[in-house]
């Protein structure tokens, strides 16, 4: 099954055969959708998945714990050399388990088992780093603290270590920005065709107006709005976008 949009109409193939045919007419010849791309891409509709650059890395990441977990589980054996204990192999070694002598040299020696890899534990982690990367969202971001990000006692500091958190938030509201304006646009025609709310075409826009990031201090806002209204700025604006009043009505 099937849907069509055309001016007007919304038509419904099944098996290639015209099946249902419904007209809106509130809208006129415009089409009802409203297209928000999750991560913009040139000549693509659809655009980029989030995940889908991290795909090839996460493959290789669980092939890597794969084989670790598979050396640990059927070829790492822990074994023990004694020397002097009587009776050693005749019982299995286990928890709980004690051997006596009365002989002074007797020892018992553990080796083999699952030894330090430094290669196989920096390859696993310079990929975790790459899909940090990839992302964009850093581990800090998540609540994971790994201890290399400094003392981060400024705004300016935090926004450093989360650049690359901001600059794809920044993208997304872009995308998904245009697409509540659109359906904003929408329904501001529909209800004054449909004759529920006077609203004459030049009142029809919708812009979306983003809030500040938390580690942005009051002060920080407080001089910015000032520079604003200095720079002749209509003060209600610069009130609404303080939140202490109303910035304008197309404004949501």
């Amino acid at each position: 099954m099937s849907e069509v949009f055309v001016p007007g109409e919304r038509l419904v193939y099944r098996d290639g055969v015209l099946a249902f045919r419904e007209s809106w007419g509130v809208l006129g010849d415009v089409v009802p959708i409203a297209h928000v791309q999750n991560v913009s891409q040139p000549f693509e509709y659809g655009g980029i998945g989030e995940v889908e650059p991290l795909v090839g890395l996460q493959d290789e990441l669980n092939t890597r714990l794969s084989d670790r977990a598979n050396r640990v589980t059927l070829q790492s054996f822990r074994m023990y050399l004694a020397k002097g204990v009587e009776s050693f192999d005749a019982a299995s070694v286990g928890p709980g388990m004690v051997w006596s002598t009365n002989n002074p040299d007797a020892s018992i020696s553990a080796f083999g088992g699952d030894l330090s890899n430094p290669g196989e534990e920096s390859h696993i982690g310079e990929i975790r780093e790459a899909m940090d990367k990839v992302s964009g969202v850093p581990p800090v971001a998540g609540g994971v603290v790994r201890a290399k990000i400094g003392n981060l006692s400024s705004a300016n500091a935090l926004r450093v270590t989360l650049m690359g958190l901001i600059a794809k938030t920044e993208r997304k509201r872009v995308t998904y920005g245009r697409g509540m304006e659109r359906i904003g646009s929408l329904i501001l025609r529909a209800l004054d065709e449909a004759g529920v709310a006077r609203v004459p075409v030049g009142e029809r826009g919708v812009r979306s107006v983003w809030p500040g990031y938390a580690f942005e201090s009051e002060s920080d806002c407080l001089d910015a709005a000032a520079q604003k209204r200095d720079l002749g700025v209509d003060e209600t604006r610069v009130l609404g976008e303080l939140g202490y009043g109303e910035a304008d009505p197309g404004v949501v």
